[in-house]
C-alpha cells in the first residue's frame, strides 16, 4: 500500500485556517468513508490536536519551521508521497528521506498582492517560499483563480496544477439551529451579517458609505458584525453615517455560534478585494442566505450564480446589490443551496486521492 505523508503548516504559527483544513482532512482519513482512502495509508507528521495557539516570538516560531520541523521530516521515514498542506514547506523537501513523490496545496499567494502591514523582508520571504513551489511534482490550488496566481507569479505551467476546492459540513450548516442565548438581542430585527478579519483587504472601509444608503430604503435592518471589531475610526464613521444603533458587534464567536448567525440573516455581505477561494460565502448559502459579494477574484468562480455581485469600489452598487438580494431573496436561497451542495470535505479529499494516483501511477 503507499505511503503518504502531511506535512501540516506548523502549529507554532497559529494560522486558524490552515490548522482547520488539516483538521477536517484529518477526520475524513479517520472516518474512512471516502472511496479510494484505503489504497493509501496516510500519516501526519505531527497529530492533529485541535486549534493550537501560536507562539507570539518570531523566534520560537523560526526555530519550529527551520529546526525543529526538519528535524521531524528527516526522522519521518520513508515514503512514497508527501504532501505539504499548505505552500510554505517547500524548505523541507530536502530533508525527506528516500525519493518521494511531492505535492503542495496553495490556497492563496495574499502577502504578495496584499502585503497589508508585512515589511518588506517578509513579502520578500514569502516570495521566496513561492519560489520554491516549483521543486513540488505536482500542485493543487483551490480554485482556477488561485491557479492563475501561480502561473503568474512563479510560471509554473498549468499542467503542473489541479484544483481542488475547498469544502463544508454540510449537515452542520443545513441543520436549522434556534437563535442561542448570546444571539437573543437578534430575534425581533432583520439583519445583514458581515463575518471575517478587518484586514484592509476584507474591504470594510465600504461599509459606511454601503449602509447608508441601503438603510435610508430599509430603516429597519441592522448590519451584525461576526469576526475582528471595527477599527476605532471606521467605527465612529459607521455610527455617524447610520447610527450607533445599527451596528452590533458579535466578536470572534465558536462555529455554533457562528452557524446560526448565518442562518437567521436576512442578507450575507462579502465586500473582499481578494480571495483564494472565499468560503465564508459557501457557508451562507449553504445555511439558507442571500449572498451579496464583490465580483472581484475568486468570488464569482466560487459563487456562480447563485450570488448578487457588485464592484467592491463602488459604495452605491454595493446598496444597489443588498437591495436587489432583499427582492430576490427566495430565489437567491434556492441556488444557493442548490449550488452549495456539491461543496464537501470528501470531495476535497477526492481530489487529493486523485492528485496521489497520478503521482505514483
Amino acid at each position: 500500500m503507499p505511503s503518504v505523508l502531511w506535512i501540516p503548516t506548523p502549529p507554532s504559527f497559529g494560522s486558524v485556517s490552515m490548522q482547520r483544513y488539516f483538521g477536517v482532512l484529518d477526520s475524513v482519513v479517520r472516518a474512512q468513508v471516502v472511496d479510494g482512502l484505503n489504497e493509501f495509508e496516510i500519516t501526519p507528521l505531527v497529530p492533529y490536536e485541535g486549534l493550537m495557539a501560536g507562539s507570539s516570538s518570531r523566534m520560537v516560531r523560526a526555530l519550529d519551521k527551520w529546526a525543529l520541523y526538519r528535524w521531524r521530516v528527516s526522522r519521518a521515514g520513508e515514503y512514497d508521497l508527501a504532501h505539504g498542506l499548505s505552500h510554505g514547506l517547500g524548505h523541507l523537501l530536502s530533508h525527506l528521506r528516500g525519493s518521494p513523490r511531492t505535492l503542495a496545496t496553495v490556497h492563496d499567494l495574499i502577502p504578495l498582492r496584499f502585503p497589508g502591514e508585512l515589511t518588506k523582508a517578509q513579502v520578500a520571504r514569502v516570495r521566496r517560499q513561492t519560489e520554491r513551489l516549483r521543486r513540488f511534482d505536482l500542485l493543487t490550488t483551490v480554485s482556477e483563480f488561485t491557479a492563475g496566481e501561480v502561473m503568474e507569479l512563479t510560471g509554473i505551467p498549468r499542467e503542473r496544477i489541479r484544483v481542488v476546492e475547498n469544502g463544508i459540513n454540510q449537515e452542520v450548516f443545513r441543520t436549522p439551529i434556534d437563535l442561542p442565548a448570546a444571539l437573543q438581542r437578534l430575534s425581533d430585527r432583520p439583519y445583514v451579517l458581515s463575518v471575517g478579519s478587518a484586514i484592509p483587504r476584507k474591504n470594510l472601509e465600504i461599509l459606511p458609505e454601503v449602509f447608508s444608503e441601503f438603510l435610508s430604503q430599509e430603516p429597519d435592518f441592522v448590519l451584525v458584525r461576526a469576526g475582528a471589531a471595527l477599527p476605532a475610526e471606521l467605527r465612529e464613521r459607521f455610527c455617524r453615517l447610520c447610527g450607533k444603533e445599527r451596528l452590533i458587534e458579535l466578536g470572534r464567536i465558536p462555529d455554533e455560534t457562528l452557524v446560526p448567525a448565518y442562518q437567521h440573516a436576512t442578507i450575507f455581505f462579502f465586500p473582499s478585494l481578494y480571495e483564494g477561494f472565499g468560503l465564508p460565502v459557501i457557508e451562507a448559502m449553504a445555511a439558507g442566505t442571500p449572498v451579496v459579494c464583490s465580483k472581484a477574484t475568486s468570488l464569482p468562480e466560487v459563487g456562480q450564480d447563485a450570488a448578487v455581485y457588485f464592484d467592491p469600489t463602488d459604495p452605491a452598487e454595493g446598496a444597489a446589490a443588498l437591495l436587489e438580494a432583499l427582492s430576490r431573496g427566495s430565489e437567491l436561497v434556492r441556488r444557493g443551496l442548490k449550488h452549495s451542495s456539491s461543496y464537501s470535505w470528501d470531495q476535497t479529499m477526492k481530489g487529493h486521492l486523485a492528485c496521489y494516483r497520478e503521482l505514483l501511477a
